[in-house]
């Protein structure tokens, strides 16, 4: 087994869904997405897995990431520096990010 497909059957299986719910819902065959939980490698396109991540309420840079269409090192320009943003509501973040637009224009 993968860790990818370990997660993908998890998060199915954590929602409820059966394989041919997925496929109904979103369009991937029983047999793919079967093949994808045992561990076949490339067995699922990026759009496919943004689906999935969707339908199952995951996000989806950790399965690009375990698919090996992201790498760690990719996101470094786009981390955070703040600590325990994922704490914050999207109003919240919403907030700060205007207070960091007003600064930013504010220095001309």
């Amino acid at each position: 087994m993968s860790e990818l497909g370990d997660y993908l059957r998890n998060a199915r299986n954590e929602k409820g869904l059966s394989q041919a719910k997925v496929q109904t819902q979103i369009g991937i065959t029983n047999s793919r997405l079967c093949k994808a939980e045992n561990g076949a490698d490339n067995i699922l396109s990026a759009a496919e897995l943004k689906k999935l991540a969707v339908l199952y309420g995951v996000p989806v840079v950790p399965l690009f990431i375990m698919a090996g269409f992201l790498e760690t090192s990719d996101l470094e320009e786009y981390r955070s520096g703040f600590k325990n943003t994922s704490m914050l509501d999207l109003d919240e973040k919403n907030h700060i990010q205007d207070q960091i637009d007003f600064i930013i224009k504010k220095k001309g």
